[in-house]
């Protein structure tokens, strides 16, 4: 059993209807929030302990003590919320980081020196190019940012966004956020640009940037220029003219939720047109929008499709499984037996991890290594697979966590990738939520770590053939794979 279970932390999770009230001291918030977040850490994330990352500790006391140092002098909403961010963030895992932020009475506000770039790619790299304008004065559109005040734009989009947004080695992170580099939301601990060099054409010109406020409608109108926004596909099979398209826009685990009810019914509707779905000359699995939640959809979807051995013999597998046996872990696992108990094979597996956490907490063991309850991988069945059509996975730029696994199953299973290169996450997994005290903002924390995955750190999958227009243009889409499918249909 494969499963993310954070989306049934939920009910763990609710709040009293009265808002959040600010904290009279900006200050003394950032420190009781950073020091619970690493406190929280410390209790229940596998890396404290990990002897395979010895330096995950050393990194975890250097954030604290900035975040501490940046307390002293914290008196606003930006103040709190930056630190806190790049704390997060500075782990470079996805599956570690804040959320659920009160607003406390915060308004935000904005400015722009008049022009938005975006992040564009070609035979030279990647370059930060206006792609939106509303001032003769700034740099005009098509011009490309050379630096600031010394930083070159590379050097720049990681000290203004990289520090917050995380993972900036990934060129997915790069791609959702680099058209906010020239807007200043004040965060009080980065530099905003205010001398730039753009070449405009073969020369280069100097610009002093004037910021000033940046209207909502203004900002949503750049951003639509500046970047292809994420694109969900509907949970669905259907036919297409290549042959079926499964549709699967998210993988949340519970199956009560609205994409679990879809997904559900989509399973039923492809083990009744499994043999059909087999024979078709295409088969698309479409994971716009997905990122994430749990692995069980797709590993049914697959077994069905080509056979619970084949799915066994191909499937990726990590070596093994440690869980950090802290008290709230086990809690939290109890609760998830409790939510998920009508599932027999689920609540078996929630049992057994529950057992064993136990037991190593009481041996004071702080990681409990899961038994592998699989057999020994064995060789595909004998004789041809049953899948007989040729098999495509479409993903954007978000896919992460779950989604990355489906990736990972669907590609050992013979599919060819396209779409666009997907985000990555590392081998620490299976978050739980905590608030942390005061109610302003929550922990996501992994409570296992996966060992000698195949699939690396912060790894993404690169397409074979890279869709570069929207994600919403679905006809487009379709038409573009049509024509790879007949490429390959005829090699």
């Amino acid at each position: 059993v494969v499963l993310a279970l954070a989306a049934f932390s939920a009910p763990a999770l609710a709040q009293d209807a009265a808002p959040t009230p600010a904290p009279e001291n900006w200050g003394t918030a950032l420190a009781q929030d950073a020091q619970a977040f690493h406190d929280a850490i410390v209790d229940s994330h596998p890396g404290p302990v990990d002897v395979e990352n010895p330096g995950f500790n050393p990194h975890l006391e250097a954030g604290l003590a900035e975040a501490l140092e940046r307390a002293r002098t914290a008196d606003s909403y930006e103040d709190w919320y930056f630190a806190l961010q790049e704390y997060a963030a500075s782990f470079n895992d996805g599956h570690l980081s804040l959320s659920g932020w009160a607003g406390m009475g915060h308004v935000w506000t904005a400015h722009w020196p008049g022009f938005l770039t975006g992040l564009r790619t070609g035979p030279d790299g990647e370059r930060h190019e206006v792609v939106f304008s509303r001032d003769p004065a700034a740099p005009p559109e098509g011009a490309v940012l050379i630096g600031c005040d010394g930083r070159s734009a590379g050097d720049l989009a990681a000290e203004m966004i990289g520090r917050g947004a995380g993972r900036w080695s990934l060129p997915s992170r790069r791609a959702i956020f680099a058209s906010t580099l020239f807007v200043d939301q004040h965060n009080p601990w980065v530099r905003r640009a205010e001398q730039c060099e753009f070449r405009v054409g073969a020369e280069t010109r100097p610009y002093q940037l004037t910021w000033r406020e940046l209207p909502d409608a203004v900002r949503d109108e750049g951003f639509a220029a500046a970047r292809s926004p994420r694109f969900t596909a509907p949970i669905e099979l259907r036919a297409w003219s290549g042959g079926q398209w499964i549709g699967l826009g998210g993988f949340n685990g519970d199956p009560a939720s609205a994409d679990g009810m879809a997904l559900t019914a989509l399973q039923s509707a492809v083990e009744a047109r499994a043999d059909e779905i087999r024979e078709a000359p295409a088969v698309v699995f479409d994971l716009r929008g997905n990122g994430g939640g749990s692995s069980a959809w797709i590993n049914a979807l697959a077994a069905t499709l080509w056979s619970e051995a084949e799915v066994k013999a191909r499937s990726p597998e990590a070596e093994a499984v440690d869980w950090r046996t802290s008290e709230k872990n086990l809690a939290t696992i109890e609760e998830y037996k409790v939510l998920m108990g009508s599932n027999p094979e689920v609540l078996a597996w929630l049992t057994a991890i529950a057992d064993g956490l136990r037991a190593a907490r009481e041996e004071g063991r702080p990681l409990w290594r899961q038994p592998d309850e699989e057999e020994a991988t064995a060789a595909p069945p004998a004789g041809p697979s049953p899948m007989k059509a040729r098999t495509w996975v479409l993903t954007d730029s978000g896919c992460a966590s779950a989604c990355l696994d489906a990736v990972d199953l669907l590609k050992a299973l013979g599919a060819t990738h396209v779409g666009q290169e997907t985000s990555g996450d590392t081998a620490y997994m299976e978050i739980r939520e905590e608030p942390l005290p005061g109610g302003r903002v929550v922990a996501r924390i992994p409570m296992k770590v996966y060992r000698g995955r195949p699939r690396g750190d912060n790894e993404t999958h690169v397409p074979v053939h890279e869709w570069r227009g929207a994600l919403a243009d679905t006809a487009g889409i379709e038409a573009w794979l049509a024509g790879l499918d007949a490429a390959a249909a005829r090699r």
